[in-house]
């Protein structure tokens, strides 16, 4: 039987992985690199279009790929899972996400996988893939529009 110690640093744990979750949304939709960049841990893998190892790649991605890819975007992240076990955590978030590329408006949505560790005491990721399940112009509608490369295995760059 868990004590009620441990059934409360669960929860704190929960909830601590709840707001790394969110500050990941919203460091990244208003571009704070250098805030954004220590979410993830030293050794941290990024995982969409590309997949990006370490802090160095990580920002470099974030930076200077992903302002180019659109103008504007915006993260919206809902139904959160976790499976705690120690100083690892594992589980999946919903995301929606809008962005303007080239003055059109596109919309699409997906989950992250996500593999979390402790590390000094304060959740990091050690791991985040992005599944997108569509991109589409939002004039266009998204029914039957998959992820442009959805099926392709992306590029690991160091």
């Amino acid at each position: 039987m868990k004590t009620i110690e441990d059934r409360l640093k669960f929860v704190e744990d929960q909830l601590e992985i709840a707001q790394l979750r969110a500050h990941y949304c919203h460091l990244l939709d208003e571009r704070r690199w250098d805030e954004f960049i220590d979410l993830f841990t030293s050794d941290g893998v990024f995982e969409g279009l590309e997949a990006v190892r370490g802090r160095d790649a990580i920002y470099a991605f974030f930076s200077e790929r992903v302002p180019k890819l659109a103008e504007d975007f915006w993260h919206f992240c809902t139904n959160g899972t976790v499976d705690v076990n120690g100083d690892v955590a594992t589980g999946r978030i919903s995301m929606e996400y809008l962005s303007v590329t080239n003055g059109v408006s596109y919309v699409s949505a997906g989950h992250y996988d996500d593999v979390m560790r402790r590390v000094n005491g304060r959740w990091r990721f050690a791991s985040r893939k992005i599944t997108f399940y569509f991109l589409a112009p939002l004039s266009e509608g998204w029914a039957g529009r998959p992820f442009p490369g959805r099926a392709l295995a992306p590029k690991v760059v160091q």
